[in-house]
């Protein structure tokens, strides 16, 4: 089965997918806390000084079609900040409402030089949650995910 245009996904509360619904306008969103690493840093004891926290909210109109996006750089691991706090404040700020499952197109941006997004593996014949790949989607296609 090939990958499809668009994917359902499930919500699951206080888990990967728990900032995932619709705005009282039809707007579907997914907020997320993620990392990456740079391209290079030394492997090795240190690795929190080079991590890079983010928080990430994904707009979507009532078809699925990425429209927007709003993102915080919250410092190094080693500097972290409260990242939940601050996703709470970013959905809750867009207006009113419903945690729910969502179904949305593929799609990439990219942020300090980095791609975020729901990106398709051709050979994987996945859609892993990027950066840093925390989550993957897959046959069936069914919303479900996979860490």
């Amino acid at each position: 089965m090939p990958i499809p245009k668009k994917i359902p996904i499930m919500r699951e509360k206080n888990y990967h997918t728990h900032f995932l619904g619709k705005y009282d306008n039809g707007t579907q969103f997914f907020g997320y806390e993620t990392f990456f690493f740079p391209g290079t840093y030394p492997n090795g004891k240190d690795w929190e000084k080079f991590r890079r926290e983010y928080v990430v909210l994904y707009l979507f109109d009532e078809d699925g079609r990425f429209i927007d996006f709003e993102y915080w750089y919250a410092g190094t691991t080693s500097e972290r900040q409260d990242t939940t706090a601050k996703l709470e404040q970013m959905v809750s700020s867009r207006g009113p409402y419903e945690f729910s499952d969502i179904e949305v197109e593929l799609f990439q941006t990219e942020i300090d030089g980095e791609v975020f997004g729901l990106v398709a593996d051709e050979e994987g014949e996945t859609v892993e949650l990027m950066p840093s790949s925390t989550i993957a989607f897959s046959e069936p296609w069914n919303g479900e995910y996979y860490t």
